[in-house]
């Protein structure tokens, strides 16, 4: 979504329109073709629900029209159309998990605000100088940690200055590299917590949604570390490889020069503070807000894991606080918490780290794209259209297992991905995972939530992430390079996260 505004390339500008003209078109053909034609085995009100999500898929995808007016027609429709009423359909939008997502992302304004990611990437980067391959894995690893807890986006916009002081000596293709590192690096980071990425959040949403006991925030970092860290390791290769054979060929570099680690740090524009570890009052302030927030949200999780009988006093403190509730009490804080004094005009300023109209800049249209998909997934449970989808979907697929399943919903996020937005593709595959599951009568654990990681790891086009679309609007990327060093990236993500997280699954009995 937010990284096709990004792209410069008239050609991908001239597919976006093409994209969004037949969005227009087939979208409204598809909702009066299924209400016109439809199964004769299905009932009226899960034959209307068909059309409508038919019709809001096919506009998701396409971005025919801003996503969140797309979030709002489709609930919108099933009153209209008499599926259910309004009191029931909107209660959605009240979800807890919409408020994890409100609650993360006033955190990460935060952090932008007071410059604390920034801070914590120069503390990750300035230790020592190095060498060009080294700067770039601890670019990575920066990039990587900040994206787990702040934006994607904003992680990699904020590296690129770094990788090209990191590269700045090199050739052409080493600064792609150092580009798509940022960029890539991100995309992995975004997997490690639920609160990274909002496909995430769709993942453990449908789980919750269709019966299945809600899947603590510990768990799902449980499954996803391991798939990214095998990630990181292949993509942490392939730079040592193309910039080591880019210093060997190149003239530019007087061995044995070291590195530009200090480059990457000034690019950063960041002064330390007085306080310990050269951070601010008010940076320390967010960080113990997000350290609050972390410790609600693991605690469960983690007690589940370790504890075979946790005490009573754990076992309501653990319902008492369900992740949303943590996120909104946590968040709360930094209107309270006072920033670093500044002094303007001769007297001395103070605020807290985050003001209301910071606050308000969140991006709503994806907290009402996630409102809408549990809106529409309500609806399909209780319409019976859920049943006959996944009876549709196991009988076309010819699937009989869970190991099946899950390789099949991989690879479909994978390629669904690559042409357009991650939080839509899990939206739409995440429920059928799920009803999947049930057809067949297998946990949907591991099919929905390799669902959810696959949905996040578009290497190969632009318009798979906006950390990619990022990369390539810097003008050093081409498509050429990306394709070609996403392509491993993109194999191996398909070889690695459904076996992992199949094994990772059985191992802790999280059915």
């Amino acid at each position: 979504m937010a990284g096709e505004e990004l792209l410069i390339s008239g050609r991908d500008r001239r597919f976006a329109e093409r994209r969004r003209l037949a969005g227009m078109l087939v979208a409204p053909l598809l909702l009066v073709g299924i209400l016109a034609v439809h199964p004769g085995n299905m009932a009226p009100q899960a034959a209307t629900l068909l059309a409508i999500v038919a019709m809001t898929l096919a506009l998701w995808l396409t971005q025919a029209v801003p996503v969140a007016v797309t979030a709002l027609v489709g609930p919108a429709l099933v009153v209209a159309l008499g599926v259910a009423p309004a009191s029931e359909v909107f209660t959605a939008f009240g979800h807890p998990i919409l408020f994890v997502f409100l609650g993360a992302r006033w955190m990460a304004a935060a952090a932008e605000r007071t410059r604390l990611d920034r801070t914590l990437a120069a503390h990750l980067l300035a230790n020592e100088r190095q060498s060009p391959e080294k700067t770039l894995w601890r670019t990575a690893l920066a990039t990587s940690l900040l994206s787990s807890v702040f934006s994607a986006t904003s992680s990699t916009a904020m590296m690129v200055p770094v990788v090209r002081a990191a590269v700045v000596r090199l050739g052409p293709p080493a600064q792609a590299v150092g580009l798509l590192n940022a960029a890539f690096a991100a995309s992995l980071g975004g997997i490690l917590t639920p609160i990274a990425n909002p496909a995430n959040l769709i993942a453990l949403g449908s789980l919750g949604q269709f019966g299945h006991r809600p899947l603590p925030f510990f768990y799902w970092t449980l499954l996803a570390a391991p798939v990214a860290v095998a990630l990181m390791a292949v993509w942490l290769v392939q730079v040592a490889w193309v910039i080591g054979g880019e210093r060997r060929m190149s003239r530019l570099i007087a061995a044995p020069e070291p590195g530009v680690t200090p480059l990457a740090v000034d690019a950063l524009h960041v002064q330390p503070g007085a306080g310990p570890l050269g951070l601010g009052r008010g940076q320390w302030g967010v960080v113990l807000v997000i350290l609050l927030a972390f410790v609600g949200w693991m605690a469960p999780g983690l007690i589940e894991v370790t504890v075979d009988e946790p005490r009573p006093a754990l076992a309501e403190w653990a319902r008492s606080l369900p992740e949303g509730v943590v996120a909104i009490l946590a968040a709360a804080l930094l209107f309270a918490v006072p920033a670093t004094p500044r002094l303007v005009a001769g007297r001395l300023h103070r605020r807290p780290v985050l003001q209301w109209t910071e606050a308000a800049q969140v991006d709503w249209g994806t907290m009402l794209l996630l409102g809408s998909g549990l809106a529409l997934g309500d609806q399909v449970w209780k319409t019976g259209l859920a049943s006959w989808t996944g009876d549709l979907l196991v009988h076309v697929t010819r699937v009989h297992g869970e190991a099946e399943l899950t390789l099949l919903l991989s690879a479909a996020a994978l390629v669904m991905s690559e042409l357009g937005s991650s939080t839509a593709t899990a939206a739409i595959l995440c429920p059928l995972g799920v009803m999947a599951a049930q057809q067949l009568g297998i946990s949907p654990v591991a099919p929905v939530v390799a669902t959810g990681l696959m949905a996040s790891l578009g290497f190969l086009t632009p318009l798979a992430s906006p950390p990619n679309a990022i990369a390539y609007a810097s003008g050093c990327v081409p498509l050429g390079a990306m394709v070609r060093r996403g392509l491993p990236l993109a194999v191996a993500a398909l070889l690695v996260t459904p076996p992992l997280v199949l094994l990772i699954v059985d191992w802790f009995a999280m059915r």
